[in-house]
């Protein structure tokens, strides 16, 4: 985590804070799974969305009550990850073991359960009670997401507008609500925080996109995934949706309606590397960048404007 935050230190110092806070919500009440949860939280994730949240409260007037709505927003991504893990049959995640691989499904989904709770009770008693309607919104828009993702596994549809609606509603609503939440908490104008929306919407989108690409060319050892995860798992994502319409007849022939074999998913990598779809790619992770970057420039002046383009510019160049 510090190691991306390295240009801004007063944004690692106030993660500490919030992963404190976080801390703080999972010894509550004797919740039995907390050292697990705690690891997962610890294993050097990036802590994006809180960061966000924070930056987004520069542009305002208050900046009371932030840190247990960064720990809510933070809680809520951790819940997601440990559902996701337990649909996609993860074995690890940041490197570590998944909660379900150490106390199984059931237990795994209560503890996700039990962390979207934590995180929409901090979320009424430290905010507005407009973003706490926000949360609950968004939930419902990441599980829609899930499911439509989880019955297309490994029929591979080709629609592009349909895998950017997918990623939308699963990975950029929950940059975007940080961005809003962040802003309406500390009382930014109406006009900084609509604006703010759009550009974790698209940044949102260009991280997502570029994680998709980044699963069929960074390493393993960068990544701390295999490389090719998504096609191991059934998942259809914009570089392979743009390798099998550049080249249907190397890219079919090769997919299946199950799990495919490992010579099988080295070969697809391969392929979907030497098709061109990547570089095409990241033409539309280049096209949400600028768009992100061009909203950016119509906020007002200042470090906070600064701060954030910094931020934007370095997460949508990563290559890991």
């Amino acid at each position: 985590m510090f190691d991306f935050w390295n240009e801004l230190p007063s944004m690692a110092q106030q993660l500490v804070l919030v992963k404190d806070e976080m801390r703080n919500v999972l010894r509550s009440e004797g919740f039995p799974l907390a050292d697990p949860i705690e690891d997962l939280i610890d294993a050097n994730g990036k802590m994006l969305r809180p960061a966000f949240l924070l930056l987004a409260a520069e542009f305002g007037k208050s900046r009371e009550r932030l840190l247990p709505l960064a720990a809510a927003i933070e809680l809520l991504h951790v819940a997601t990850l440990i559902h996701d893990d337990v649909i996609d049959g993860a074995s690890t995640r940041r490197g570590t073991p998944t909660v379900h691989a150490r106390f199984g499904a059931k237990d795994a989904v209560l503890a996700g359960d039990w962390l979207f709770s934590r995180c929409f009770r901090l979320a009424s008693e430290s905010s507005n009670p407009e973003n706490a309607r926000l949360l609950a919104r968004l939930v419902g828009a990441i599980c829609s997401a899930e499911i439509h993702q989880d019955m297309e596994k490994f029929l591979w549809p080709e629609s592009v507008r349909n895998y950017l609606r997918k990623i939308a509603g699963k990975t950029a609503v929950l940059f975007s609500l940080a961005l809003q939440a962040g802003a309406r908490e500390s009382k930014a104008p109406q006009g900084v925080w609509a604006l703010l929306s759009r550009i974790g919407y698209d940044v949102g989108m260009a991280f997502q996109i570029t994680d998709d690409i980044l699963d069929y060319e960074s390493s393993e050892g960068a990544m701390r995934k295999p490389v090719g995860k998504d096609i191991r798992e059934g998942l259809c994502t914009l570089p392979l949706i743009l390798a099998i319409k550049a080249d249907p007849t190397a890219i079919r022939p090769l997919l299946g309606s199950r799990k495919p074999e490992t010579r099988a998913v080295t070969l697809l990598v391969s392929r979907v590397r030497s098709s061109g779809a990547l570089d095409k790619a990241r033409r539309y992770a280049g096209r949400y960048t600028e768009r992100a970057l061009a909203e950016i420039a119509r906020l007002p002046k200042g470090s906070a404007r600064n701060d954030l383009e910094l931020v934007v510019k370095k997460l949508l160049t990563r290559d890991y």
